[in-house]
């Protein structure tokens, strides 16, 4: 019996190494984005965070298939409102579905998601990258959280802080 390893026995510590790796980077990842919002928030790509914490996703691509409504109004900038306006009024790690589009359409603009608790100060929405508008300028997603109160949530464009859309109001608890 040789004393060498095979190359395949290598391969498979390599690949297991990598494995551990990049599981145990993407943990610390979210704990560190916790660390720094003060909170036990977190999200995932495609609703993969634990029920227990604050998620959002979404993208451009499909904008609820409805037009910006009326309690999302403006001419010029960002627009958001809610898909089901019974999503207003939801219980702890429910989610609730949004909507929104820049005005003029422009495509491939980044948005990011904020909110603020209770009247408290404007964040960015935990652990989420910005949502993209489509070519018809609109993006739409999903927010999940556990924060109980009046969640104000708005957009903001990210490559121009001042274009802000107007909040809407969800209360959770």
């Amino acid at each position: 019996m040789s004393s060498r390893a095979s190359g395949g026995a290598l391969a498979a510590c390599l690949i297991t190494a990598a494995i551990i790796g990049f599981a145990g980077g993407a943990y610390i990842g979210t704990q560190t984005g916790n660390a720094s919002s003060g909170s036990n928030d977190s999200a995932g790509e495609n609703g993969s965070a634990a029920p227990d914490d604050d998620q959002a996703d979404g993208d451009g691509g499909d904008a609820g298939g409805t037009e910006p409504t009326d309690d999302a109004s403006s001419d010029a900038g960002l627009t958001l409102a809610l898909d089901d306006p019974a999503q207003a009024e939801v219980t702890p790690g429910d989610c609730v579905n949004v909507h929104g589009a820049l005005n003029p359409p422009v495509a491939k603009v980044k948005v990011q998601l904020q909110r603020s608790v209770e009247g408290g100060d404007w964040e960015q929405f935990p652990s989420i990258g910005p949502w993209t508008t489509n070519e018809n300028g609109e993006f739409g997603g999903f927010a999940c959280s556990q924060r109980e109160g009046v969640n104000a949530l708005r957009v903001v464009r990210s490559d121009d802080e001042s274009v802000v859309s107007d909040p809407i109001e969800v209360t959770i608890g």
